[in-house]
């Protein structure tokens, strides 16, 4: 945490704080103090060209639920006339609720230093590399990369060749085994097989998804880049299915980026199974993370479903 935010540094961080480095789009920080100094709670972006008055109310109105008391808004853009409309709009959305804007800045790039110009304060300059940011230092030290745009990220769920899952002789203790194995190891190569496997097993019993859950209490991370890799070679529901479950351990690591990124990839293809809706549904109401902890299940309920140990990381020690 730090006492002050300068307009440079908020546009460095952007990328780290994403995952992905945005162009042409509106990005909105929210920002709470604290004891040891500020605490950015949130970050939300949308497309510049898509941004009306319908989006800034919902984003607003999420802020408000989080309890935000203040926010800072970017526009990204070598465009300064819409730039300056559409971080009109949305602060004049957040002052509804009472949310205070400490910056209003147009930024040409944050993909390397650029000018930019505060609104509020009109002052100028050279926004900082986004690489020496806090948020980058903060997100590489995590083990997470920042790609160079959303594309690339949308990238992370790119299908292979199908497999088919309807012959599938369940096998629930050795694919629990398995995935947790990828996650100890991560990354690793994932067999198809193991794809097939946990898409039937959910598939045909919703509780063997929960059951995975219990994962994300290991390394929600590794679980969810496993779930990612287990849905590439699957389609339709299966996909949908195994996608949830990586959205859900992203969630519960705290990436809702990827959750919103998931969760509209899936729409794209097929109808969001229950589970991806009500992520979606939290994401909208504003709930942290650490509130959704009651999602994962207990050991020994997890133990209970499959009449026996379910797999933990010290079993691979």
């Amino acid at each position: 945490m730090q006492r002050i935010i300068t307009t440079a540094d908020l546009i460095a961080a952007i990328p780290g704080l994403l995952g992905f480095v945005p162009a042409d789009s509106i990005v909105v920080v929210g920002i709470s103090d604290h004891d040891l100094g500020l605490q950015i709670d949130m970050t939300a972006r949308h497309d510049l060209a898509a941004s009306d008055a319908g989006f800034a109310a919902y984003l607003a109105g999420v802020m408000d639920t989080h309890c935000t008391p203040r926010a800072a808004i970017v526009a990204i853009t070598s465009d300064d006339e819409t730039g300056e409309s559409v971080i009109r709009m949305v602060s004049d959305a957040l002052m509804r609720y009472g949310i205070e804007t400490d910056h209003r800045a147009v930024v040409t790039r944050c993909d390397q230093p650029a000018p930019y110009r505060d609104l509020i304060t009109g002052e100028t300059g050279l926004s900082s590399d986004y690489r020496d940011s806090f948020a980058s230092a903060h997100r590489v030290l995590d083990g997470q990369p920042i790609q160079q745009t959303r594309d690339n990220l949308r990238a992370s769920l790119a299908t292979t060749d199908e497999i088919d899952t309807e012959a599938i002789e369940l096998q629930p203790k050795l694919a629990a085994k398995a995935v947790v194995s990828a996650m100890v190891h991560w990354p690793t190569d994932v067999p198809r097989e193991l794809s097939a496997q946990v898409a039937a097993m959910i598939g045909r019993h919703v509780v063997y998804r929960d059951a995975l859950l219990r994962t994300a209490a290991y390394d929600a991370r590794a679980a969810a880049a496993v779930f990612t890799e287990l849905a590439r070679p699957l389609r339709g529901a299966d996909r949908a299915n195994v996608l949830a479950l990586a959205a859900a351990c992203h969630y519960l690591g705290g990436n809702g980026v990827m959750v919103g990124m998931i969760v509209d990839h899936i729409a794209e293809d097929t109808e969001l199974p229950r589970f991806a809706q009500l992520l979606d549904q939290a994401i909208r109401a504003g709930i942290r993370p650490e509130q959704l902890a009651d999602l994962i299940p207990t050991a020994e309920s997890v133990d209970e479903l499959f009449g026996g140990h379910f797999p933990t990381p010290e079993d691979f020690a």
